[in-house]
């Protein structure tokens, strides 16, 4: 799959977390890299220490639901260091406090996006990104994700 994807020019990011056999390995990460992988998607830290150091994008999936969470959620950022945080789910983007925001690295908005509504928000609170499973939102261009429409 990453052999074919990387022929047809796209950028493989990989949630190793999904992949049994490999998240829990140490050599996971190097495997995906000698694979062609780009990056990495995890929630642990050492396994987002690791894709840094072997020169992969790392994205550190974080799942904040209440504001007891969300101590727990940084203290790993800031051990793990990775490119990016996908921060799960997307409405409590605007609930995580400015001063909590500032030292945090750019963030991918994710769960709970289902329509133009919640892309626009998400962006609106400072996403630099959205993921989302809904295939009809990845159509979307920027023009029309200008609010008002």
């Amino acid at each position: 799959m990453l052999a074919a994807l990387a022929e047809a020019d796209k950028y493989a990011v990989v949630n190793i977390d999904s992949c049994d056999g490999l998240s829990q390995e140490r050599g996971g990460v190097d495997y995906l890299a000698d694979a062609g992988a780009k990056g990495i998607v995890s929630t642990r830290v050492a396994t987002i220490q690791r894709a840094r150091r072997s020169g992969l994008l790392s994205v550190q999936k974080v799942f904040v639901t209440d504001r007891s969470t969300l101590p727990r959620s940084l203290t790993a950022i800031q051990q793990s260091e990775p490119n990016l945080v996908q921060l799960m789910p997307a409405p409590m983007l605007p609930h995580i406090p400015a001063n909590c925001r500032k030292g945090m690295p750019p963030v991918v908005a994710s769960g709970f996006v289902c329509n133009r509504a919640g892309v626009v928000g998400a962006l609106g609170h400072g996403a630099v990104a959205v993921s989302t499973s809904d295939q009809q939102l990845w159509k979307l261009t920027a023009r029309e994700l200008r609010y008002p429409p």
